[in-house]
């Protein structure tokens, strides 16, 4: 008896020196700069900023991969996520394994940081953090920052074993118009929802899409934008009608806003969550593709228009 109550206290003992196991949350696909203060040698940072602002100053150690690098075309359409090839190839260029730890960022309100990471986590690597405030905050800190470039890496022999199922096509994005169990989020401002900003062949929206500009999900802390608190995220949601129990399709204009979307999204426990990266840009410019054009347009004939 004596001997199983030592093989208890030393369990607990052993347990207590564990890290504590958690579910998902918001912490699992954003990262705090004081964290990757303490853990620079651990990861590694990939700056999505244009050329331009890297080389004016970017985090001491961090790679550049502006978004020509993580943005393919095809079939006339930009911004679409790379082919799995490409993806290879670059994971490969920066030295990144399956086991590597991956931390982007833009700046504060830029959200190309966290396409980079719904990007590698379309492909499988879930080991990508997108930094909360970007560049903007982790130099207001003082934390290190350089105008030297940074050693390229050892390349790797990376390759995708299990591919994700977060992106969402035109076709597909059709068949669930009019379905009560899907929302497609529109995450792009208000003008552009409305059609008084045009920027595609037509303007609008997808009919019976719910309308919230993603920069809602951001508030500003001490003259920088972070993440909202996940209660005040989970109230705002909920007040559009975006709610865990549906399906969910983000959209934007080319993918990108709508990326940082999925990822708070996933972070908070969604589990059907798609990104159209096609987004705006491929739908308005398909004309086979129903829109809503008008701001003035009544909702009862978007739904009229769902039902033929």
């Amino acid at each position: 008896m004596q001997s199983l109550k030592k093989l208890i206290t030393l369990t607990l003992l052993l347990l207590a020196g564990l890290p504590a196991l958690a579910s998902a949350g918001l912490g699992d696909y954003f990262v705090q700069t004081d964290w990757l203060a303490e853990n620079p040698s651990n990861v590694v940072v990939l700056d999505a900023r244009q050329t331009p602002l890297f080389i004016l100053g970017h985090i001491k150690g961090a790679h550049h991969l502006p978004r020509s690098g993580f943005l393919d075309k095809r079939d006339g359409v930009k911004s679409l996520v790379p082919t799995t090839t490409a993806f290879e190839a670059l994971m490969q260029e920066f030295g990144i394994t399956p086991e590597t730890t991956v931390i982007t960022y833009a700046e504060d309100g830029n959200p190309y940081a966290a396409r980079l990471a719904w990007t590698l986590r379309y492909h499988g690597h879930d080991k990508v953090l997108v930094l909360d405030g970007g560049y903007e905050k982790w130099s207001k800190e003082g934390h290190p920052t350089t105008l030297l470039p940074t050693t390229a890496a050892i390349p790797s022999s990376y390759r995708v074993s299990s591919p994700g199922n977060s992106r969402a096509e035109a076709d597909y994005v059709l068949t669930q118009l009019g379905n009560p169990s899907v929302v497609i989020w529109d995450t792009r401002t208000p003008e552009e929802y409305d059609g008084t900003k045009v920027r595609a062949d037509r303007g609008g929206h997808i009919p019976g899409a719910t309308h919230l500009n993603w920069t809602q999900l951001q508030h500003e802390v001490d003259g920088v934008k972070v993440l909202k608190s996940e209660s005040e995220i989970r109230q705002l949601l909920a007040k559009h009608g975006i709610t865990s129990d549906q399906e969910v399709i983000a959209h934007c204009q080319t993918g990108i806003r709508s990326s940082y979307a999925t990822l708070v999204l996933q972070g908070l426990g969604y589990t059907e969550v798609k990104n159209y990266d096609g987004s705006w840009i491929e739908w308005a410019n398909n004309a086979t593709l129903p829109i809503i054009e008008n701001a003035e347009t009544p909702r009862q004939d978007e739904v009229a228009l769902l039902r033929n």
